[in-house]
């Protein structure tokens, strides 16, 4: 999917997900991108390693995930740790370099009149 035009965001951003007819966007589909993407299921080839557990092909894993309940949460709560540890991590980079004034230096050549208008500028 390729978003053309939006008030809001730059356009030109594409997507790319999974539909289901009658479903809509498949949940274990992309369950099963985000821990493939974040090495919580292993992919060699057509395989998936899951828990210890290998499955031929992404629609044998998506099914598997769709009955199996306890497994699905499982990923998902990894996938919130990590990705949440991750957002955390990048606000509390922000924060340090939000707070910190910025230094800006003159250069030695330069005239009384242009250090005395930096200077106002600065403050």
């Amino acid at each position: 999917m390729k978003i053309a035009k939006n008030k809001l965001a730059p356009p030109f951003k594409t997507v790319q997900f999974e539909l289901e007819f009658g479903k809509g966007i498949s949940r274990e589909s992309e369950i099963i991108e985000l821990a493939v993407k974040h090495k919580f299921i292993k992919k060699n080839g057509a395989f998936y390693d899951c828990n210890g557990r290998k499955y031929h092909g992404k629609e044998a894993l998506r099914e598997f995930l769709a009955h199996n309940d306890d497994v699905q949460e499982e990923l998902m709560m990894k996938l919130r740790e990590k990705l949440l540890e991750a957002e955390t991590d990048q606000e509390l980079k922000d924060e340090t370099t939000d707070g910190e004034p910025t230094q800006e230096s003159i250069p030695p050549d330069s005239t009384d009149e242009e250090v005395i208008a930096a200077a106002e500028a600065y403050t």
